[in-house]
């Protein structure tokens, strides 16, 4: 009788199983909470850190363009609006820019954020705190020169500030959140030992059952348990998550391959394969431009159609190669004869065009026609043709002779079919 009673009550007995099992399950609960909230935190951290590097980054490459456009056509005040695209909202990225010797030309600073140091020593690495998302370094290149040196450096800060802030605020949160969960912790410790013991009292009722009544033909009621459905249930939650992480493996891979086909297609789009040289719809837009802005500046503009007249003879006599050369070595000497403000491009086969937007005068561009022609016929060492590269050049100026794309376009070209029948190098 004494042993029954004791069993009876097992949470009286400091050795029951049942007040170990709800000791251990508060600890266990008690410290996996505590383990899982140091995670979550520096998840969080980690998580909040490349977020503000990500937007940063995406912000500093999307508006490289635009600030190396300002550094290139534009003094302090244009660059420092250039900067201005950083500014979205109260807690926006500082930036600042340094020109090729590392001295500081302009910045935007975030409020109650640091300024940056006035020099950027080269190899010089900042020190970056816990809560800190480090600073992007973003090259920028002048695409129209023949220098793969940057001209200037644009450094852009995450606003530290509103990290810290977003921080702040989700370790309060969290903390309350622990909290709550360690007090009901120990309200459910108990109700769940009782449940989790439940099979093991089971079985220990009927072993009494079966002792006091010598009663063999309750072997067979013995009570059954659901460990065999617990193993079965883990494994299918085990094949579950391995099934989601393969496939969010195998999404993120198709991500990785999509945004590879998207920048080959943008390079395609924009590109001339063979010559490097911007194609046909980029020099559309080009043009585009160029008229919106002499329309609204009152001011004119050159437009130079090139026609190369040896590429077929080049083609029949020395095969394609030499005529592929021949295309590459006139993009190459249209480059480096023109200057930065003008805009050259391969518009098919054997034709280019070229923007010149300081060229004010019919005199002026005649005198660039002729200098590009006599660039693109000298002779360099490498060269493999035999014939010398000639061109005939036509020029349309605007507004004299066309307002529009289409306009400009078709008065070049018939001014450069009257240069190939007259055979000037260059006529208007």
């Amino acid at each position: 009788m004494g042993r029954n009673a004791a069993m009876s009550n097992p949470a009286t007995n400091s050795d029951s199983l049942q007040r170990r099992a709800t000791t251990f399950t508060v600890s266990v609960v008690f410290f996996s909470l505590l383990l899982a909230g140091i995670v979550l935190i520096v998840l969080f951290i980690r998580v909040q850190v490349e977020n503000s590097h990500t937007a940063a980054s995406t912000t500093a490459k999307v508006a490289s363009s635009t600030v190396a456009a300002a550094i290139r056509f534009g003094g302090r005040d244009v660059i420092s609006d250039a900067l201005r695209v950083f500014e979205s909202g109260s807690n926006h990225d500082s930036v600042a820019l340094y020109d090729g010797s590392g001295a500081l030309i302009a910045q935007l600073i975030a409020p109650g954020e640091a300024s940056f140091p006035s020099t950027l020593l080269a190899g010089s690495q900042p020190t970056i705190g816990m809560l800190e998302a480090p600073p992007v370094f973003v090259e920028l290149a002048d695409t129209y020169a023949n220098t793969s040196a940057p001209v200037a450096t644009m450094v852009v800060k995450p606003h530290q500030g509103a990290l810290r802030e977003t921080f702040h605020r989700a370790v309060l949160a969290l903390a309350v959140v622990l909290a709550i969960a360690a007090l009901l912790s120990v309200l459910v410790a108990q109700q769940l030992s009782k449940a989790l013991l439940r099979p093991v009292r089971e079985l220990t009722e009927w072993v009494d059952v079966v002792s006091e009544s010598f009663d063999v033909t309750r072997i067979s009621q013995m009570p059954s348990t659901r460990t065999e459905e617990v193993r079965r249930l883990a494994a299918s939650i085990e094949a579950l998550f391995s099934q989601i992480h393969q496939q969010n493996s195998e999404l993120k891979h198709k991500q990785y391959e999509l945004r590879a086909i998207n920048k080959h297609l943008e390079h395609l789009a924009f590109s001339d394969a063979l010559t490097g040289l911007p194609n046909r719809a980029l020099f559309e837009e080009q043009l585009k431009r160029e008229i919106e802005h002499a329309e609204g500046a009152g001011s004119s503009f050159a437009l130079l159609f090139i026609d190369m007249d040896q590429l077929k003879q080049i083609n029949d006599l020395q095969g394609h190669a030499s005529g592929d050369a021949a295309l590459r070595a006139t993009a190459n000497r249209l480059r480096q004869a023109l200057s930065e403000t003008d805009f050259v491009t391969r518009l098919a086969g054997d034709e280019f065009m070229v923007i010149s937007p300081k060229v004010q005068t019919n005199e002026d561009a005649t005198k660039l026609g002729a200098q590009l022609n006599e660039r693109l016929q000298e002779v360099a060492e490498g060269d493999s043709w035999r014939y010398p590269v000639q061109a005939s050049i036509g020029i349309a100026m605007y507004p004299q002779n066309g307002r529009s794309v289409t306009e400009l376009v078709h008065a070049a070209d018939v001014s450069m079919y009257r240069a190939k029948l007259s055979g000037n190098q260059a006529k208007d």
